[in-house]
């Protein structure tokens, strides 16, 4: 299945962004600093981060695609 992931604010330190499935539901959810400071993603366009991340924590399934919507 593929997963599009969406940018939805990048301004004066805040951030949101969301993956959405192929029928535009968003699956998962990024508030805030925490994924890139913690390390799961090395930054806000680290897509093979969120990919693996989202597999590991059983959000999609291994052999899904994630892309950059925006």
């Amino acid at each position: 299945m593929d997963y599009k992931y969406y940018i939805n604010l990048d301004e004066r330190g805040e951030f949101f962004a969301d993956v959405r499935d192929e029928n535009e539901n968003t699956i998962f959810e990024i508030r805030g600093f925490d994924m890139f400071e913690d390390g799961f993603m090395k930054n806000k366009h680290d897509v093979d981060g969120l990919r693996e991340y989202l597999i590991d924590n059983g959000f999609i399934g291994l052999m899904s695609i994630v892309r950059r919507a925006n």
